[in-house]
């Protein structure tokens, strides 16, 4: 998909949108709080979008005026999304209620921080969680998005493909680490949950990556923990491809790699590039510097909190060698930047009581 907006004036909103389907005449969802979504078709010829080779006729132009919405200037909440995928492509910006920022959030836990996706949509005007859900051109579009100024993204989408494009669109960036037993415990608990649902069709949409896990996790005795053995025994090639080191993956290697303990370094340095590197277990330190930087407090009173059937997973997977052997990259990973992580939050308090006693 690619689109773009080329003005809003308050009387009109004008711009583009070219979907998957290059033969296809596009259609925009018009949204508005309380009212019927009112959905268009594209209606205006756009040569120069055509000479572009994203779409075979250049149908793709539309204006949303006064005529479709009955006083669009005085409309401040007003969504245009992709109407085939409900991908958003514009909403008007709210000065003094939205940050001025574009923000990428890698969170790499199948669990993200929860109520972010409300928070973020109050204090941004355009937010997409979830990111790997995205093909590569689609990110790309999102990412060079110059209309829009309040961009914020999150996801565990590999950082090595998007560095470039985040650094060129000027997008702050930070990262959230979590212990990997802890992260595979979380894992397989809650796809084997799935797996024993009326919801498995869901799998490949809400957890993209991870369905070769699928028939791993059907009949997974997660409190045994010699069934558990038995299983990682004989874990199929494209399992464990889907199981191995998913943080050094996301954050050292390029598409296609497999992470290997030589991968680390890369990983490192690359989370060094950020404005912010936490980790789950000092939730509440990296909350407070992440509302330093963005001036706005993004996840309010929300403390991730570990089920003990997780934790007690955690500790019954990192028993098991086959299982750290597995996640060999990424527990040397977890290790370097939870411990540089801690000593900069302890220099930080230090200078803190240096600069009281001397007051």
């Amino acid at each position: 998909m690619f689109f773009n907006i080329d003005a809003d004036d308050g009387a009109a909103i004008g711009g583009w949108l070219a979907p998957d389907n290059p033969s296809a005449v596009p259609k925009i969802l018009v949204r508005r709080p309380g009212e019927e979504d009112i959905e268009i078709s594209a209606t205006i010829q756009r040569p120069d979008v055509r000479d572009l080779g994203v779409h075979a006729t250049g149908l793709v132009g539309f204006l949303i005026d006064d005529k479709l919405i009955q006083g669009l200037p005085g409309v401040e909440d007003i969504e245009l999304l992709e109407a085939d995928t409900g991908i958003l492509i514009y909403r008007r910006f709210k000065k003094g209620r939205h940050i001025e920022r574009k923000f990428f959030l890698f969170d790499g836990s199948i669990r993200p921080i929860e109520k972010l996706g409300g928070r973020s949509r109050n204090l941004f005007t355009l937010t997409y969680p979830s990111t790997e859900r995205y093909a590569f051109e689609t990110m790309l579009v999102l990412i060079n998005n110059s209309f829009n100024k309040s961009i914020f993204m999150s996801g565990r989408s590999s950082f090595p493909r998007y560095a470039h494009f985040l650094s060129n669109a000027k997008f702050t960036t930070a990262a959230l680490l979590s212990d990997p037993f802890e992260e595979l415990a979380q894992r397989l608990v809650i796809l084997s949950l799935i797996q024993k649902s009326d919801s498995t069709h869901m799998l490949p949409l809400l957890f993209t990556g991870l369905t070769a896990l699928s028939d791993f996790v059907r009949d997974l005795p997660l409190e045994d923990p010699k069934g558990i053995l038995a299983k990682f025994r004989n874990v199929t090639d494209e399992e464990r491809e889907a199981l191995i080191s998913p943080m050094t993956r996301m954050f050292g290697c390029i598409p296609g790699e497999t992470p290997e303990r030589r991968h680390v370094p890369a990983a490192l340095e690359n989370l060094a590039s950020m404005e912010l590197v936490g980790v789950r277990s000092r939730f509440r330190d990296f909350s407070a510097l992440l509302a330093g930087i963005l001036g706005h407090d993004l996840t309010g009173d929300y403390e991730p909190v570990v089920h003990p059937s997780i934790s007690a997973l955690a500790d019954r997977l990192s028993r098991i060698s086959l299982v750290a052997d597995l996640l060999e990259a990424d527990l040397a990973l977890y290790s370097f930047a939870e411990e540089s992580v801690v000593s900069a939050l302890s220099d930080d308090a230090d200078v803190v009581a240096r600069d009281t006693q001397t007051m």
